[in-house]
């Protein structure tokens, strides 16, 4: 036993951790985490991380965790090789730390983010780049980027709902701020008819997500 666990504690939203090969009992312990840990991950993002001596069974822990109405949003390993999957890999080795200290302050990451990349910053994150598509960025402050937004943010992780997400280019499947999510496209906010690009800030208003040209929501001000 002590093969699976559940993290909440990054900036994802869930974590699903795997150890050791033991198919069997893997398979056991999920099925008794997920009795009493399923219903508080609805409507979260939720990745799966493999170590070298379970990437083989990628394939199947997805579909059975599908199977449990637990999507997964990407696996989390050190490296690609060896795993066979169409989902997004967020590679270990690829994951750039901006600061890590206790203290809120402006990170800059000065690049594009490809598919699978993350970043993470306590306090706010500038982006000078695109964010492309499955790639993920968090930050407890506020996040800017100076271009593309195509992958998945959540600024003001741990609870600051006054955070906000700037873009010159805002279009992501997922937005997330503080304890506020909005997916595209039930909610008809994401994925909209793009005619005219302009920069956006998405932010928290009347208890939900909003997107809002940058000129109104500054004249808001």
């Amino acid at each position: 036993m002590g093969k699976v666990s559940i993290k909440g504690k990054n900036f994802l939203g869930f974590e699903i951790e795997i150890k050791g090969s033991d198919k069997e009992n893997i398979f056991k312990e999920i099925e008794s985490l997920l009795a009493v840990s399923s219903q508080y991950m609805k409507n979260s993002i939720i990745t799966l991380k493999l170590d070298d001596t379970n990437k083989h069974l990628a394939e199947e822990l997805v579909s059975f965790l599908k199977d449990k109405e637990i999507p997964i949003s990407a696996i989390v390993s050190e490296s690609k090789k060896g795993l066979d999957i169409s989902l997004p890999v967020i590679e270990l080795s690829d994951l750039h730390l901006v600061n890590e200290t206790s203290e809120k302050e402006v990170s800059t990451f000065k690049g594009n983010l490809r598919s699978g990349q993350s970043i993470k910053a306590n306090g706010d994150l500038v982006i000078a780049g695109n964010v492309n598509s499955n790639s993920y960025i968090y930050a407890t402050g506020n996040i800017f980027v100076l271009g593309k937004l195509y992958g998945v943010p959540h600024a003001g992780y741990g609870g600051d709902n006054d955070a906000i997400i700037f873009a010159f280019d805002l279009n992501p499947p997922q937005i997330r701020i503080g304890d506020y999510i909005t997916r595209s496209p039930e909610e008809n906010v994401l994925l909209k008819k793009r005619k005219n690009v302009v920069p956006e800030v998405a932010h928290v208003e009347d208890g939900a997500i909003v997107i809002t040209p940058y000129d109104e929501w500054i004249n808001s001000k």
